[in-house]
C-alpha cells in the first residue's frame, strides 16, 4: 500500500502495556457522577420501527454464528451489492482516500474501497459480539495494550479526560478495555439512531460494558459536568458536521469539523487523549476477538491556550490523520469527507485558507 503524507512520520513504537492483563472484564458497579439525557428520542417507536429492529437483530445474531468462511463470504456479498448500488458512497469513499493517500495506485484505491464496505459490516457484527464474546474474560486475553507515557500519565493522576478517536479501527469493541483500565467513570457521545429500540439496544450494550451514554443533542451541557467530575468522555471527531462547523486543513483539503472539541476546552481544561482499537496484528477479528487498542498522543490544554476554534480543529484533525493512517485497510471511507467545504484559493495553503473564514 502507498503511503500517505502522514505515514512516514508515525512516532516510535508505544510501549506494550500489561498491568491492565488480568483484569476481569465484568459489568462494574457504577456511581455515575452526572445523569444524562435520555438517549431514546421518543418519537421512533412505531410498528414499523419494532419490525426493523427485530429484523436487524436476527440477521447480526445469524451472521455472527455462521462458521467464518460462510461469514466472511456473505460479508462480501453484502459489501459488493453495497458498493454497486450506492455509488455515491462509493465515489466520496475514493475521493476521501486519493485525499489522505495520493501516492496510492488506482488497484490499491479500489481495494481499499472494497476493504470498506465489507469493513462497514464487520463493525455491525462486532458490536453485538463483543458482549458474549469479549465480557467476561480477561483484558489480556482479548486486548494488548499500547500507550504513550502522557497517556498513562492522565491515566493515573486525578481528574477527567475527554477522549477523542476516529471511524477506524473496531471502534465498538473498545469500551470493555477502556472501562477496564480504570478511564472511569466513562462516558460515550453519540447520535441517536432514528429508531428508538435499536437506540435502547445500542445504550443497554455500552451500560453492559460500564460506559453510559450522552445523546449528541444534549452534550455540551453534559460532557463538561461529567469531566469536572473526574469522568472520562469519548467522542469520535473525524466526520462531516451538520451544524455550525468549523473549517480546518484536513489530509490537506479544507473540511468541515466539529467545533465541540474547541468549545469544551474553553469550558473544562481537561487533557484530550487520543486513541484507537483495532484488529491484532495478523488476526480476523471476528475469529479471534483479539484487539490491539492504541493511546498514542495527548495534548494538554496549556497547549492550545490562545487557540482559536480552526487552530484547534486543524491540531485535532492532525492527530486523527495519523489514526487512520495507522491502519488504512480499516478505515471508514465511506463518508463524504469533505462534501460543503470550500476549496483553497490557487496558490492559497489549505491552512490559510481555513484561518481566513
Amino acid at each position: 500500500m502507498a503511503e500517505g503524507p502522514n505515514r512516514a512520520s508515525e512516532a516510535a513504537p508505544l510501549e506494550r502495556i500489561h498491568r491492565f492483563d488480568d483484569v476481569r472484564l465484568e459489568t462494574p458497579v457504577v456511581d455515575w457522577p452526572v445523569e444524562v439525557p435520555p438517549f431514546e428520542e421518543g418519537r421512533f417507536h412505531s410498528v414499523k420501527h419494532r419490525a426493523l429492529q427485530v429484523l436487524m437483530k436476527a440477521a447480526q445474531e445469524s451472521a455472527l454464528w455462521l462458521p467464518g468462511t460462510l461469514q466472511r463470504g456473505l460479508v462480501k456479498a453484502l459489501a459488493g451489492a453495497g458498493r454497486a448500488l450506492d455509488k455515491r458512497h462509493t465515489r466520496a469513499a475514493e475521493d476521501y482516500i486519493r485525499s489522505a493517500l495520493p501516492l496510492a495506485s488506482d488497484p490499491e484505491v479500489d481495494q481499499l474501497v472494497a476493504q470498506a464496505w465489507r469493513h462497514l459490516l464487520r463493525i455491525a457484527l462486532v458490536a453485538v459480539g463483543v458482549e458474549r464474546q469479549v465480557m467476561g474474560g480477561r483484558l489480556g486475553d482479548h486486548y494488548e495494550i499500547e500507550a504513550c507515557p502522557e497517556a498513562m500519565d492522565v491515566l493515573d493522576r486525578p481528574g477527567g479526560a475527554i477522549m477523542l478517536s476516529a471511524h477506524v479501527g473496531f471502534w465498538e469493541a473498545c469500551c470493555p478495555a477502556i472501562v477496564g483500565m480504570g478511564w472511569g467513570p466513562s462516558y460515550g457521545v453519540g447520535k441517536a439512531p432514528r429508531n428508538d429500540f435499536v437506540a435502547r439496544d445500542l445504550r443497554l450494550a455500552r451500560e453492559s460494558q460500564g460506559m453510559r451514554v450522552i445523546p449528541r443533542r444534549g452534550a455540551m451541557a453534559a460532557v463538561p459536568a461529567a469531566v469536572r467530575a473526574g469522568a472520562s468522555v469519548g467522542m469520535l471527531l473525524d466526520h462531516r458536521p451538520r451544524q455550525k462547523p468549523v473549517y480546518a486543513p484536513f489530509f490537506g483539503r479544507i473540511a468541515a469539523c466539529d467545533r465541540s472539541a474547541g468549545v469544551l476546552l474553553r469550558r473544562v481544561k481537561a487533557p484530550l487523549v487520543f486513541y484507537a482499537c483495532y484488529s491484532a496484528e495478523g488476526t480476523d477479528a471476528l475469529d479471534s476477538w483479539r484487539f490491539k487498542l492504541r493511546f498514542p498522543a495527548v495534548i494538554e490544554p496549556e497547549e492550545l491556550v490562545g487557540l482559536g476554534p480552526e487552530s484547534i480543529a486543524a491540531r485535532i484533525n492532525s492527530e486523527l490523520e495519523r489514526l487512520i493512517l495507522h491502519r488504512p485497510e480499516e478505515a471508514f471511507w465511506l463518508h463524504d469527507r469533505f462534501r460543503g467545504a470550500p476549496e483553497a484559493a490557487p496558490g492559497e495553503s489549505p491552512a490559510e485558507s481555513s484561518a481566513a473564514r
